[in-house]
């Protein structure tokens, strides 16, 4: 009976410290467990996604269209000049033959006005030098050498019109085709436009694909955890809280720092977002701070592969992210340690990955939690936040140690 009393004592007296202690819980622990992350936010940030992938898909319908078009384009004007370029040989060759008939009917006329002159002023050979046996049939030869004198002058004069009509001809041929060729360059220019933007878009197409793909992942891995639709989820997957930041290798010189730079390459920008650590490929990444694996994005054209955590330190939320990362060994929604191997340190251009001139690690460290991608996606808030990694030394310093 006496145990049984006991029990019921005990019982109650963890009741009441329950209940004393729920009473004394600080406010902003409660508000952090319900401003945070929610699977929820995760459903409307996947019903966003899904919807910019409708709009990506209709607007690459209307390039395919616009290229297609424009192919066309092309393709006529390039006819269009080749029958342009036949037309002005055709007129070339028109112009040659008529100026030949002139050079003809010239010297025709030269020898019959030749001929003429010496029936007028040679009369005391006339009959010789014509063979003509009578006056009349003279008169008829000598009117027979005016016609002819005529009729090629009038001929002449023709064929000049048609040399004069065919030059004319040739000069607006000529501007047709050169009308032509700058309007195939604007096409060319205009495919290469569109093929660029083609290529942004099946980029981006991939990207958001990958996007939708990871938010589903992420989404299962917390509903099958239990984790309810308004729970915050790093309260419900029980991330320690850390009270320090760490390194992501043992060693390494730091060879850019966050903000602008100058451009290393065309295709690397100016404003950069995280550090850049010199590493051999292969190098061994840990976390920075223990937390749970927001995203992975893999083979994005700039960054190649990436992997986003979720954590909090000293109470307050951060995401960081590493890049151009050769293998990635967690998955999404895993939680991880500062003593785990996450990924192997890459940098080098495997043929998608164009934002990279060399082996390093790329580490980003921005303030809140952020799922994605820091590329076109409009969900991603991660640029907008970032901040300076703490603990690092400066521009080609090396550091040894986590």
């Amino acid at each position: 009976m006496m145990k049984k009393i006991e029990e019921i004592i005990i019982r109650s007296i963890l009741i009441v410290a329950i209940l004393f202690s729920s009473l004394f819980t600080p406010f902003s622990v409660s508000k952090a467990v319900t401003s945070g992350q929610t699977l929820r936010d995760l459903h409307n940030q996947l019903d966003d996604l899904e919807a910019k992938k409708k709009e990506q898909d209709n607007k690459k319908k209307l390039t395919e269209a616009e290229i297609k078009k424009n192919k066309e384009n092309i393709e006529k004007a390039e006819q269009d000049m080749r029958k342009a370029s036949d037309d002005i040989e055709n007129v070339n060759k028109n112009i040659e033959k008529t100026n030949a008939e002139i050079e003809e009917i010239k010297d025709e006329t030269i020898e019959l006005l030749v001929l003429n002159q010496k029936i007028e002023s040679e009369n005391i050979y006339l009959s010789y030098i014509t063979g003509a046996s009578t006056m009349t049939e003279l008169i008829m030869r000598s009117d027979m050498i005016d016609m002819l004198t005529s009729y090629n002058n009038a001929r002449l004069k023709e064929l000049e019109l048609l040399t004069e009509n065919n030059n004319k001809l040739k000069k607006s041929l000529k501007e047709h085709q050169e009308e032509l060729d700058k309007k195939r360059k604007e096409y060319e220019k205009l495919a290469e436009t569109l093929g660029e933007e083609y290529a942004k878009m099946n980029e981006g197409y991939v990207t958001i694909e990958e996007e939708i793909k990871t938010m589903k992942e992420l989404i299962k891995y917390y509903e099958d955890y239990g984790c309810k639709l308004d729970e915050d989820l790093m309260a419900c997957v029980d991330v320690e809280n850390n009270t320090k930041w760490l390194k992501p290798v043992t060693k390494g010189v730091i060879t850019s720092l966050v903000g602008y730079r100058d451009a290393p390459t065309p295709t690397v920008g100016t404003n950069h977002t995280g550090i850049d650590i010199g590493v051999k490929e292969g190098t061994n990444v840990y976390p920075t701070a223990n937390g749970v694996v927001g995203a992975i994005v893999r083979k994005s054209s700039c960054g190649g592969n990436k992997l986003y955590i979720w954590t909090y330190v000293n109470g307050k939320k951060y995401t960081y992210v590493y890049m151009h990362l050769k293998e990635i060994k967690v998955s999404v929604g895993e939680k991880v340690n500062v003593n785990q191997v996450v990924a192997l340190s890459g940098g080098l251009k495997y043929g998608y990955d164009q934002c990279t001139t060399g082996a390093h690690l790329h580490y980003g460290l921005a303030e809140g939690h952020h799922f994605g991608s820091a590329g076109d996606l409009a969900l991603s808030k991660f640029n907008s936040y970032i901040i300076n990694p703490p603990g690092f030394p400066g521009l080609g310093q090396w550091f040894y140690g986590r």
